[in-house]
């Protein structure tokens, strides 16, 4: 009888193999985050009971890349979220963001069942937190009123309130300038001065007294700047 080497080779290849897959047990899969213009800290994201904190890159501008501890066995569902936010079909809010910034989920959906795809993938957009830069203006008669903030915001006109045979009553008029990003300058000025009547008007307010400051902590914590005030008077 001739003796082979075959079989038992062959069936110490098959050990090996399983024992590399982890024993013959269910393929898993690592849940791979990439955030993208990360400046502060305080983020972290959550799936599965794990948390995975997120700190702003060494090089500003570059993107963070982390992957969550423990990977999933093929068929677990997942779905990364800002740790304790809020989710509305599938759309989260709030939870430990970064200061000053909001994190949203950005090209690959961040829910989803491992195995579903060959890679999990999950990517995360920040943005600047932008707040309210509001006021009032007072004595308007004329028309024509034009009112900017700093050369690259965009600029808002401002009509006069009518009375019912359209004659300006001069009431006050609630002003929001476009909202501005956090730790941003500001400096509304008046761009062009109404006429019919021709009025001058001048903005006082903000954290400078003349219609200018910084959106900084402060105006944060009051949700913007609301105390800008255009008062337009007759020539």
């Amino acid at each position: 009888m001739k003796f082979s080497l075959a079989r038992p080779a062959l069936a110490l290849a098959v050990l090996a193999t399983l024992a590399a897959c982890g024993g013959g047990g269910k393929a898993t899969f690592p849940i791979n985050v990439t955030v993208s213009n990360l400046q502060y800290s305080g983020l972290v994201l959550s799936t599965n009971g794990q948390d995975l904190t997120v700190n702003p890159p060494a090089t500003a501008g570059q993107d963070v890349v982390l992957t969550f501890p423990n990977q999933l066995e093929y068929g677990q569902e997942y779905e990364v979220i800002p740790k304790g936010a809020t989710v509305v079909n599938h759309t989260a809010s709030g939870g430990a963001q970064p200061k000053h910034q909001t994190c949203s989920q950005s090209l690959f959906p961040a829910y989803g069942t491992a195995g579903q795809l060959a890679k999990i993938d999950i990517r995360f957009v920040c943005s600047i937190n932008t707040y309210e830069l509001s006021g009032t203006v007072k004595g308007l008669t004329g028309t024509g009123l034009v009112l900017a903030n700093g050369s690259t915001t965009g600029t808002i006109a401002v009509s006069p309130v009518l009375d019912a045979n359209q004659k300006p009553t001069g009431a006050d008029i609630q002003l929001f300038m476009n909202p501005v990003p956090y730790n941003t300058t500001y400096g509304v000025t008046v761009l062009t001065q109404p006429t019919n009547p021709a009025q001058t008007c001048k903005v006082t307010g903000g954290a400078n007294g003349s219609g200018g400051g910084t959106m900084d902590d402060a105006a944060e914590a009051a949700g913007g700047v609301k105390n800008l005030v255009v008062t337009c008077v007759n020539n």
